[in-house]
């Protein structure tokens, strides 16, 4: 992972503002921010498009918390969270769906983290000395546009269902 990653220590420091905060479990922006005061902004991490944040909230699929890949956008986020930045070229639509990937993803969360006092947490060093089988960057393309491609039909067919039900 240390040849693909490498930890995020930008801050805020360009003055972006609670409208671009991101939510962390969903990667969308919150228009009211997150209730942090103004002034604490600058303390915040910068992301940007290809970055991910570990969530370390456990549940049911994710037992050792889970990454998220930043497809939104230019935003902030806590700086309780760590966010993690590419250091080679990826495809996002790949690594957006690979990174969350549990079954690949939960042996080396496994080594790479530590349970905290309200979610568990990445230990970015062990996580960087994990090894993780990477396909060729065209492979990554075919792979991200077939997933966003399945993604995009699963969207439309559930929102053509819940049309029918409103209807009925």
């Amino acid at each position: 992972m240390g040849e693909l990653y490498r930890k995020n220590e930008e801050r805020n420091n360009d003055g972006l503002g609670a409208d671009r905060t991101l939510s962390v479990a969903t990667m969308a922006y919150s228009e009211e921010g997150n209730g942090a005061a103004a002034e604490s902004l600058s303390s915040y991490k910068r992301l940007r498009p290809g970055d991910i944040a570990f969530e370390g909230h456990a549940n049911k699929v994710f037992a050792f918390g889970r990454f998220v890949l930043n497809d939104a956008g230019q935003g902030i986020m806590s700086p309780r969270f760590t966010c993690l930045r590419p250091i080679s070229i990826q495809d996002f639509s790949f690594w957006k769906y690979y990174i969350h990937y549990e079954p690949l993803m939960r042996p080396i969360l496994i080594r790479a983290t530590k349970l905290g006092t309200m979610m568990n947490e990445l230990v970015v060093s062990d996580f960087l000395d994990q090894s993780i089988p990477v396909p060729s960057l065209p492979e990554q393309h075919k792979v991200g546009a077939l997933f966003a491609k399945l993604d995009s039909l699963i969207t439309l067919h559930q929102r053509e269902r819940f049309a029918d039900l409103d209807e009925t």
